[in-house]
C-alpha cells in the first residue's frame, strides 16, 4: 500500500512539547479519529505551527496508531491527543529558520480552494492528508533551509577551529 502523507497543525505549546521529547511521539483527539485511523507505519509527516504560520519539519510514522491516557500534551487543553503514533527520523528546524508558510502555500494544491489571502483557513484544523505533490514541495522547501544551516554550521566550526590554532 502506497505512504500516505500528513500535514499536522501543532499548537506553539505543544510545538514546544514535542521539541522537548524530540518529537518521537504524536497524539490526535478524538475527533480526529476516524480520519487518522489511516495513519500507518512508514507514512510521512509535515509539521505546521499555526502561531508562527511555518511549516518547521518533518518525520516519518514508526508505529500503528495506539490508544494512550498518559498525560504529555498541553495541561490547558481539554484533550490529551490520547490516539497516538511514535515517530521516527524527524528533521526539525531552528526555530530562526522555520519556513515560512507564506512563501510555500500559495503553491500547494492543497490551499487552492481558498481565496489566496485566506490561505491559513485552509490549515486551521489539527490533521490534513496532503498530496504526494504537496509533500514534496514543502519538504523540499524544508531540506533547502536544512541543508543551507548546515552548511553556515560547517563553515563556522572550521573558522573556530582555525582560530583555536593561531
Amino acid at each position: 500500500m502506497a505512504n500516505t502523507y500528513w500535514l499536522v497543525n501543532l499548537s506553539s505549546e505543544n510545538y514546544k512539547i514535542l521539541k522537548k521529547r524530540s518529537f518521537d511521539i504524536l497524539g490526535f483527539s478524538k475527533k480526529d479519529n476516524k480520519l487518522t485511523n489511516k495513519i500507518d507505519i512508514n507514512d510521512n509527516v509535515i509539521f505546521y505551527v499555526s502561531d508562527f504560520r511555518s511549516f518547521v519539519g518533518q518525520a516519518r510514522v514508526n508505529s500503528k496508531k495506539f490508544h494512550e491516557t498518559k498525560q504529555i500534551w498541553d495541561k490547558n487543553s481539554d484533550e490529551n491527543l490520547p490516539y497516538r503514533v511514535k515517530l521516527n527520523n524527524p528533521k526539525i528546524l531552528d526555530e530562526n529558520n522555520f519556513v515560512s508558510a507564506y512563501h510555500v502555500a500559495p503553491s500547494l494544491n492543497y490551499i487552492k480552494k481558498w481565496a489566496p489571502e485566506n490561505w491559513y483557513l485552509a490549515l486551521l484544523s489539527p490533521v490534513h492528508v496532503i498530496s504526494q505533490n504537496d509533500y514534496s514541495i514543502i519538504s523540499s522547501n524544508l531540506d533547502s533551509v536544512n541543508q543551507k544551516t548546515k552548511i553556515i554550521r560547517k563553515n563556522k566550526s572550521r573558522r573556530n577551529k582555525k582560530k583555536k590554532k593561531v
